[in-house]
């Protein structure tokens, strides 16, 4: 595979077998074109873009707003539903900003994932309890009399 080459503001790259490839800005992939680059330009280059099956992050990191933190969600099956669970919830929405804002996407992306499977655990075990308990409440009677 050679090296990325700049062509009108576009980063193009050739495989082993002649196809070129085309940076996409807008998501952040390389794709297979049909047509090869246009002739060189001369313009000054930025710096070229990861190489495809190389692994690495893309060269835009995510923001807070893209991988959510389900931090608000924990927080109220912690209170309403079932409290163990609830907190390892809570741990987990808790690391995904941080580790945004050091650079790990993949970290925090795992941690919103098991933020949001420990939310539905506590959601789901919290209404489980709910209903035996109403079951159990439900089969026991008071008889209140007055008796002048």
């Amino acid at each position: 595979m050679n090296d990325p080459v700049l062509r009108r503001g576009t980063w193009w790259q050739q495989q082993d077998d002649g196809a070129w490839l085309r940076w996409n800005d807008a998501s952040s992939t390389w794709e297979r074109s049909e047509t090869p680059p246009p002739p060189p330009d001369g313009a000054e280059l930025p710096p070229a873009p990861p190489m495809p099956g190389h692994g690495g992050l893309a060269p835009y990191s995510a923001t807070p707003g893209q991988v959510p933190n389900y931090l608000v969600w924990a927080i109220l099956v912690t209170l309403f539903c079932f409290l163990p669970t609830g907190i390892a919830a809570i741990v987990f929405a808790s690391q995904v900003n941080t580790k945004l804002a050091a650079g790990d996407v993949a970290g925090a992306v795992e941690a919103s994932n098991k933020a949001k499977m420990w939310t539905i655990i506590s959601a789901v075990v919290g209404v489980v309890v709910l209903v035996i308990v109403i079951a159990a409440s439900a089969g026991t009677t008071t008889n209140v009399t007055f008796n002048p």
